[in-house]
């Protein structure tokens, strides 16, 4: 166990201090690459909080569209600094996902993801059918943040991932991981034991869209625009479930290991193969969840146990 602990602690501070050099390493393209590698870990780790209580849901583009649009109308026309917009994205984005969540949270499974997509396309017709408001489908352009500086930004949107992995970390550490792993389970047992599963579903939920309308109220003002196709894309709910699964489901590190693996890769098939390349991507996919249906992460596990054995004390019997 203590070896564990200092190989943990070890690829953390390593992983840490990559963060923190290498963007000074990098020009403009590289570091534009960072920023969206830190997007996609904030989406996929927001995500993955919602799989820990056994909720699949297809809204994420919607949360995130939520915060991009929230961000943008405040500093369009209220002139709000990004920070006090970014912040009033992820509140948006958390109570629109409260309301709905007592709605749409009594559904489960394969209805659950069919709700939550259909609330996607349903944000996105408003934002479209008001455009004395919102602009419709023109769009709303902004002011690039830092002025165009992408090294700033990268720091910004690193540390809007980090915050649903450390609140991942917090659920396991806490009594949260016991009441959403058995809602996971038996949904009904958990109801028989007291625990109102609708509230904890639905602090998961509006958990979750906090984090992504985090991330989507900071990125109109990198970007500079946003426009409905872009901010309620469906894609960013299917790279937010994808990223986790490749990674490794209900881990800490699998998020994180999926984005960067998908989003880096993706790039260099859509540079060197061009239209082929959601072919190759989606092959890829399915061979990789068919041989490794825990992730990367488990994957790694497995490695590092076969090759390092976990050490048995003197008259204990080994029941691994």
């Amino acid at each position: 166990m203590r070896r564990r602990v200092t190989v943990a602690t070890t690829g953390v501070a390593v992983l840490g201090l990559a963060c923190l050099g290498v963007p000074f390493l990098l020009g403009n393209y590289g570091l534009h690459l960072l920023v969206l590698v830190s997007m996609y870990v904030a989406l996929s780790a927001s995500w993955n909080i919602l799989t820990l209580a056994g909720q699949l849901t297809l809204g994420h583009a919607g949360f995130f569209g939520v915060g991009a649009y929230t961000s943008a109308l405040l500093a369009l026309r209220l002139g709000v600094p990004f920070p006090l917009g970014m912040a009033g994205g992820a509140v948006g984005a958390a109570i629109l996902a409260a309301g709905v969540g007592f709605i749409c949270l009594r559904l489960r499974g394969v209805y659950l993801a069919i709700a939550t997509l259909s609330l996607v396309e349903a944000l996105k017709i408003v934002v479209l059918n008001v455009p004395d408001f919102t602009e419709g489908p023109i769009g709303i352009t902004l002011s690039p943040v830092f002025r165009g500086a992408r090294l700033p930004a990268y720091f910004v949107m690193l540390g809007v991932a980090i915050l649903p992995v450390l609140a991942t970390v917090w659920i396991k550490r806490s009594k949260l991981h016991v009441i959403f792993g058995s809602i996971r389970e038996d949904e009904g047992a958990a109801q028989m034991l007291g625990i109102n599963t609708t509230a904890y579903k639905v602090f998961a939920f509006a958990l979750s869209a906090f984090f992504a309308g985090l991330a989507g109220g900071f990125y109109p003002h990198y970007i500079t625009y946003t426009v409905p196709d872009t901010a309620f894309n469906i894609g960013l709910s299917i790279e937010a479930q994808i990223m986790p699964i490749l990674g490794g489901l209900y881990t800490v590190a699998g998020p994180v290991v999926g984005a960067v693996v998908l989003t880096l890769v993706g790039e260099y098939l859509r540079t060197t193969f061009g239209a082929a390349n959601l072919l190759i991507y989606g092959i890829a996919m399915v061979l990789v969840i068919l041989w490794f249906p825990d992730g990367l992460v488990g994957l790694g596990r497995r490695w590092w146990q076969a090759r390092v054995p976990v050490p048995v004390r003197e008259g204990v019997a080994d029941v691994r």
